[in-house]
């Protein structure tokens, strides 16, 4: 069997900055390094739009899991993920652009990307990357961000 997840390796997760700026990720999607000064919301948010990667990655800071799914991804598994966030504190879902598997689970410095919406690797993840006190650099911060759930801001902008 596959292993649960890819360790950071390219990315640089235990200096992260924040800053306003774009970042070049070496990782698609991010999952570790520098980010945005504010995050996405992550409380169990379903974003039906890409979101900005640097404002997800700092979700990830505060001990979120991101979802990410091709966006040709059928409307069954979308619904498959969906209920695997919906309601759960400290996770988001969102199409993610380029991807190149139908869909990747990140937390900060872990990733694990599969071919199936019902991959049970991806509950696995889900529970033990959400949250977790040994990989987590700033467990126990919020997640809530309405003003950005309101108005989520895409790549680029």
């Amino acid at each position: 069997m596959a292993p649960l997840y890819v360790p950071c390796g390219p990315c640089d997760a235990s200096a992260p900055l924040h800053s306003g700026a774009d970042v070049d990720y070496p990782e698609s999607p991010p999952y570790g390094g520098d980010h945005d000064l504010a995050w996405a919301d992550c409380t169990g948010t379903i974003y039906p739009e890409p979101i900005r990667s640097e404002k997800a990655v700092h979700s990830l800071e505060h001990g979120a899991v991101w979802v990410t799914y091709a966006p040709d991804l059928g409307a069954q598994d979308i619904e498959v993920l969906e209920a695997l966030v919906a309601g759960v504190d400290h996770t988001m879902l969102s199409p993610y652009e380029d991807l190149d598997a139908a869909v990747s689970v990140q937390s900060w410095g872990r990733q694990l990307k599969v071919d199936f919406a019902d991959d049970p690797r991806l509950e696995a993840f889900v529970r033990i990357y959400r949250l977790n006190p040994e990989t987590t650099p700033e467990i126990g911060a919020t997640c809530s961000s309405p003003e950005f759930a309101a108005s989520p801001r895409g790549p680029g902008s």
